[in-house]
């Protein structure tokens, strides 16, 4: 790694749920595999990685092991939206919004 800001795309080599970290290893450069980085949790929500899942990561400037893993790179699988004010929350069976989820779950109350 550099010793400025860089944006890389790697692989997962390990994930850590309970500390929420992952190490990620870069085929381009030797196989190189980074100590384990925090990885980012958009709006308070938890990412589960496993091996080979391919991330986003962002490496800061105060060296190539500091940094955070931004996130999976999605592959045409499953997918939450937030937009306009709501929520929609895709998938192979089709999408429902929170509020139709809602809805439904008062309805059933």
């Amino acid at each position: 790694m550099g010793s400025s800001q860089d944006v890389r795309i790697g692989f997962v080599s390990s994930f850590d749920a309970g500390t929420g970290t992952a190490s990620i290893y870069y085929p381009d450069r030797s196989g190189m595999v980074t100590q384990k980085m925090k990885v980012f949790a958009p709006l308070g929500c938890k990412q589960t990685l496993v091996k080979d899942d391919q991330v986003l990561v962002l490496h800061l400037s105060n060296g190539g092991e500091a940094g955070i893993v931004i996130g999976k790179i999605m592959d045409g699988g499953a997918s939450i939206t937030a937009q306009g004010g709501g929520i929609t929350f895709s998938g192979s069976p089709g999408s429902i919004t929170l509020a139709d989820l809602i809805r439904i779950k008062n309805k059933v109350l």
